[in-house]
């Protein structure tokens, strides 16, 4: 393989959410990967809280952002100092439109690419639509996703507010 999982980071579900919804299958999933000879992983990802706990990088690494949005800024920034040479960062990035500036600036300057969009490809929706229709001889499904939102600073003002 051309690239590996080798590092799943989640705070949440590994700390005080492990308990709550979503929690038990989060870590369930993980461990079903350790013990799990037939994955299709090349190797078990490590599972840690934070992205300070990654060792240094001996291949190029990348990471996906899809976090709060207002822990963004600082997700974004602390992957750059873990030797992220791209980052995808999920829509909208960053509270406010200034802190989107600076974070394209300080990844321009470590020179560090970042994508930006919205993976739709994980949610259960879609996941369970792609499995069902696995079942079902000749089925072919579509999503189409409309974005509401004109192209206009008063739009990103409020695609911005609404999503914080």
């Amino acid at each position: 393989p051309s690239a590996s999982l080798d590092y799943v980071i989640e705070p949440w579900f590994l700390g005080p959410g492990a308990e709550g919804p979503g929690g038990p299958e989060f870590n369930d999933w993980a461990s079903s990967l350790s013990s799990d000879a037939s994955s299709s992983y090349v190797s078990t990802p490590a599972f840690l809280t934070s992205v300070a706990e990654l060792p240094s990088p001996s291949q190029p690494r990348v990471a996906l952002i899809s976090g709060r949005t207002a822990d963004n800024p600082r997700l974004l920034k602390e992957c750059i100092d873990a030797g992220c040479k791209c980052i995808y960062l999920e829509k909208p990035g960053a509270p406010t439109v200034k802190e989107l500036e600076e974070m394209r600036d300080v990844a321009a300057e470590k020179g560090v690419e970042v994508l930006m969009g919205y993976n739709k490809n994980v949610c259960k929706y879609v996941r369970k639509t792609r499995e069902f229709a696995a079942t079902v001889p000749g089925s072919h499904v579509t999503f189409v996703s409309n974005n509401a939102y004109e192209n206009t600073p008063e739009s990103l003002g409020e695609c911005f507010e609404r999503n914080a």
